[in-house]
């Protein structure tokens, strides 16, 4: 296969990725209402959601070729923020 198929099809996967994405938002807010109803079918659905989102997470690593990134535990630092974003002003462009 080509670079440019290869990356035709890669966006074609991103993008149904990408519209994946948008339906599980969906499905999520509907899990929601639906925990009032019936607090058992919000937990298969939760289950169900993480199995799709491990699924999505695969793919993504082998089409961009990275590896997943390590979760490190322990206390969070403090916030950092730029000396010229403290103070309000910005960066000037020559």
């Amino acid at each position: 296969m080509n670079a440019s198929n290869r990356e035709r099809v890669e966006l074609h996967v991103l993008t149904s990725l990408a519209r994946s994405q948008r339906a599980l938002c969906r499905i999520i807010e509907t899990i929601a209402d639906q925990v009032v109803v019936s607090e058992q079918l919000a937990v298969h659905m939760a289950e169900n959601l993480k199995t799709i989102s491990k699924y999505q997470r695969s793919m993504i690593q082998r089409i961009t070729k990275q590896s997943p990134r390590q979760r490190r535990l322990g206390t969070p630092g403090k916030p950092w923020i730029s000396k010229n974003v403290a103070r309000g002003s910005s960066p000037t462009h020559d």
